[in-house]
C-alpha cells in the first residue's frame, strides 16, 4: 500500500513508496491531499494559484498511480475538493478568472466514470461557495453572497444538503 503526503517545506505533494521511498506527483502550488475513508484513494488539486488552471487528481493508493479526474473546461476550474463517499467526490468549480467569482458550485463527481453532477446551482454569480464540510451525515458549506449590483459589498453565506438526499447521484 502507497501513502500519500503534503511536504510543508517543498510545498509538494508525494507518494511515499511501501519501502519508504518518495516521489514527488505536484510541485506546482498543490493542496494538500484528502484521502478516501477508506485509505484506498486520494485527491488533490494542483496548481490551486490565482488565475492558474489546476486539475483534480486523483491518486490510487494501491497501484500507486494517478490520473486527472476533473480538468478545467473552459473557463471554470476544480477549487476545492472533499470525499462524499468510497465512489465520490465533492468538487468545488467556478470560474478561474477575475476578481468576483472567487468561490463555485458544487459538483459530485463519480470516481469511475468521472460524472459529474451540479448539487448546488447559483448561476448568477451572487453567491460563491468557498468552502465546505461533511459532519453526522450532513454537508454544510459556506461562501459569500453579493449584495449590491456592482459585486462590491458581501456578507457570509451558508448552507446545509443531507447525504441522504445526494444518494441518488
Amino acid at each position: 500500500m502507497f501513502d500519500i503526503k503534503f511536504n510543508s517545506k517543498t510545498e509538494t505533494v508525494e507518494l511515499v513508496y511501501p519501502n519508504g521511498n518518495t516521489e514527488v506527483l505536484a510541485e506546482d502550488s498543490p493542496t494538500e491531499p484528502v484521502v478516501s475513508a477508506d485509505k484506498k484513494k486520494a485527491v488533490y488539486i494542483s496548481p490551486l494559484e490565482w488565475e492558474e488552471r489546476g486539475n483534480l487528481y486523483i491518486v490510487d493508493l494501491q497501484s500507486g498511480e494517478q490520473e486527472v479526474l476533473v480538468a478545467p473546461e473552459g473557463d471554470y476550474i476544480p477549487k476545492n475538493a472533499i470525499w462524499q463517499d468510497n465512489k465520490r467526490v465533492l468538487v468545488i468549480i467556478g470560474y478561474g478568472s477575475g476578481t468576483v467569482r472567487v468561490g463555485g458550485n458544487i459538483f459530485s463527481v463519480n470516481i469511475e466514470t468521472k460524472e459529474k453532477v451540479k448539487i448546488t446551482d447559483y448561476n448568477d454569480g451572487r453567491v460563491q461557495i468557498l468552502d465546505f464540510e461533511i459532519k453526522d451525515g450532513i454537508l454544510t458549506y459556506t461562501g459569500i453572497q453579493y449584495t449590491d449590483n456592482d459585486f462590491q459589498v458581501t456578507k457570509t453565506y451558508s448552507n446545509s444538503i443531507s447525504l441522504d438526499s445526494l444518494m441518488s447521484y
